[in-house]
């Protein structure tokens, strides 16, 4: 049975709500007949099972190509975003650096929507890319009368991401490495493990990045459980985790923004964690058919979890020497930067991205 979607497109109309079939969306963008022009950008409602939809915005670049990459863009998790950036701008200066497709996920994330919530979003929403992106329909599309050729399939696929979205981002690509997925991962800032506490040289009240940042390391999650599942902590996919899982729910109380004394709370936490003896874990698994995609990890210079983003990035280069036989080094196919700027990505920095991006995917 096919969906039905809610398909928003911009073009030389005004906004117009357009209902359309699931699998008739990404053809608007990659038929050649002259008289229909596909937009530059389309929304899409996916339904998450039971729970309610998520949006997809999908921006094409100025002369879309059908066998061009495909990169998905993951939001950061904060609130604040919009005061930062524009996600229209940022969707289309990737779209521009990389020559390529972009789609957005707007994950659900907040403390009435805590994880899993957004895992169960983010592979809803790739599964839906991979299908209508990848895959070429059983039956002929028609929209107004005129036949659409089906999708060819793309030649590669990345994803990038920063804070909450760049673990996201991680975690799908880490799962989704097979040769038909994901080739390439940008990471900026990533939260790749939920489970330890924040560094305890805590930022001034002034810095309102990194209170967003508390703000969303303590709302996030209901049970402390779920922060211990590598599918929400990726680092976890390389190592056992640093602490022992604790019995009562400490985050939440001990990083609430709105509470006196941050450094005294984190000094508070670090002593009521367990710490345990962390061990090495093999992944990919042998068998497993993935190989880790080329990936860049930005990091800033007073990043309050840049330890473990570093960390991040060695084990992964340890994978890659121990379990890969690939030509390259491992610190080519992954890559730290430490960046002199605090904060998220700017446009500059997108653009940087996308031309990355763009130049990895389409390696032979």
């Amino acid at each position: 049975m096919r969906a039905c979607c809610s398909i928003f497109h911009y073009g030389q109309l005004p906004f117009q709500r357009i209902p359309i079939l699931a699998e008739r969306t990404i053809h608007n963008r990659c038929f050649s007949t002259p008289s229909v022009l596909p937009p530059e950008e389309v929304r899409v409602n996916v339904k998450v099972g039971s729970s309610g939809s998520i949006a997809l915005r999908i921006r094409n670049p100025p002369k879309p190509n059908p066998n061009a990459p495909v990169i998905i863009h993951l939001p950061c998790g904060l609130r604040t975003e919009g005061q930062h950036r524009s996600i229209h701008n940022t969707l289309n200066t990737l779209a521009l650096g990389a020559h390529a497709t972009v789609v957005e996920i707007a994950y659900r994330l907040s403390s009435k929507q805590p994880y899993p919530k957004p895992i169960h979003d983010i592979t809803a929403g790739y599964d839906w890319i991979r299908k209508h992106l990848f895959q070429s329909p059983s039956k002929p599309q028609y929209l107004n009368n005129y036949a659409l050729p089906s999708p060819q399939p793309r030649q590669r696929l990345g994803i990038c991401g920063e804070l909450a979205g760049g673990s996201l981002a991680a975690m799908l690509a880490l799962t989704e490495c097979n040769p038909n997925g994901i080739a390439a991962a940008a990471l900026g800032n990533p939260i790749v493990d939920w489970s330890s506490p924040l560094e305890s040289r805590m930022p001034s009240d002034s810095d309102s990045f990194n209170r967003s940042i508390k703000s969303l390391h303590s709302s996030s999650f209901a049970k402390p459980e779920h922060r211990y599942d590598p599918f929400a902590s990726p680092l976890l996919f390389f190592r056992t985790p640093a602490y022992e899982l604790p019995t009562t729910s400490l985050y939440g109380t001990s990083f609430s923004p709105a509470a006196n004394g941050g450094l005294a709370k984190a000094n508070d936490l670090s002593r009521e964690l367990v710490p345990r003896r962390r061990s090495h874990r093999k992944h990919p698994p042998i068998g497993s058919g993935l190989v880790l995609p080329a990936t860049r990890i930005d990091v800033g210079p007073h990043f309050m979890m840049k330890d473990q983003a570093i960390e991040f990035a060695e084990l992964m280069q340890r994978s890659v020497e121990l379990y890969e036989a690939r030509s390259g080094t491992a610190r080519e196919r992954v890559e730290l930067v430490e960046r002199a700027e605090e904060g998220l990505w700017g446009e500059k920095d997108f653009m940087e991205i996308g031309r990355w991006m763009g130049e990895v995917l389409r390696r032979e």
